[in-house]
């Protein structure tokens, strides 16, 4: 039996609406296949398309051509699968570490008190 692929993107394309009304295309024909536990590095000079690429594998973009799947099936929607991290600080200055790293669980509906000691454990394993 095979393993799924944890992310693939067939000839995606990503084309953003520009306000007078042109077309710019960000991305065209991409293809990336990401083994589930492998590590891959997307680089290239800025504004080829990296980010755009992983707002695509998260769902925060919908292509406007091609295929994306998590785990072989077609994502539609959020992928509830995937962690991301903003290239800009995305923390809130007014919270603590600890709390930062709760609000993802406590959003998802894990009550504060379970998600206290889980974001603890998070934060102990890389020395924080």
């Amino acid at each position: 039996m095979s393993t799924p692929t944890a992310v693939a993107l067939e000839d995606a394309k990503v084309a953003f609406r520009l306000g007078d009304g042109r077309v710019y295309t960000a991305v065209e024909k991409a293809h990336l296949a990401v083994a589930q536990g492998e590590f891959v590095a997307i680089v290239g000079p800025t504004g080829c398309g990296k980010s755009t690429l992983l707002n695509v594998a998260a769902g925060l973009l919908k292509p406007a051509a091609g295929n994306v799947k998590i785990f072989d099936r077609p994502l539609a929607g959020l992928n509830r699968d995937a962690g991301y991290l903003f290239q800009a600080d995305a923390l809130f200055p007014w919270k603590t570490a600890l709390d930062n790293v709760a609000i993802g669980l406590e959003i998802k509906g894990t009550p504060r008190a379970e998600a206290l000691p889980r974001a603890q454990k998070w934060l102990t394993s890389v020395g924080l």
